[in-house]
């Protein structure tokens, strides 16, 4: 494909996501069912909160289990490859451009700009590639909701927010309070 713009109409593959990242390194550029979403570099607070969960998911993840970070591409099937800001995979597995199974954990961290595609677009694409777990972080509330996978939909397990903790057995435990993210 020659060079492309976002107002292409079609459906574009996993080699059309490729050809366009080498023409924009400035942007962030996933593909969800064949369409391409573009998003800015995240604000600080999305950072700070990215930070502090990456460490303490990395502490308590058992250690059959190895934690990702974004950017790294997880690829969900022919039409769509997403980067969630946290994954959370099986520590014996390796890959080369793509993480191409499932994740134990997938971890969205929300932005302003992102809440439609992290509260709809990637969990409807997590849930049909298999991901049993999914949690949503809002810096700005700060709060935690967990999903599930229930035969092939995501149903929310708890939604907490603020000083009260967040505590769940799956995929491993974890403890923590929202408010302590931020800091």
């Amino acid at each position: 494909m020659g060079t492309m713009s976002l107002m292409d109409v079609g459906s574009f593959t996993i080699e059309d996501l490729y050809a366009y990242r080498e023409q924009r390194e400035d942007m962030t550029i996933q593909l969800i069912e064949g369409e391409f979403i573009v998003s800015p570099s995240p604000a600080w607070v999305h950072q700070v909160v990215h930070s502090n969960l990456f460490a303490l998911i990395a502490r308590l993840a058992p250690e059959e289990c190895r934690v990702i970070s974004a950017p790294m591409d997880l690829r969900a099937g022919e039409r769509s490859m997403i980067q969630p800001d946290l994954m959370v995979i099986d520590a014996t597995l390796s890959f080369d451009k793509s993480v191409t199974v499932p994740p134990l954990l997938a971890i969205e961290i929300l932005s302003p700009h992102s809440q439609r595609t992290d509260l709809v677009r990637k969990p409807e694409v997590l849930a049909k590639f298999g991901c049993a777990h999914y949690w949503v972080v809002d810096p700005l509330r700060p709060a935690v909701r967990e999903f599930r996978l229930v035969s092939d939909l995501y149903v929310t397990r708890d939604d907490v927010e603020g000083d009260d903790e967040f505590s769940t057995d799956a995929p491993f435990p974890v403890s923590f309070r929202p408010n302590d993210l931020t800091r």
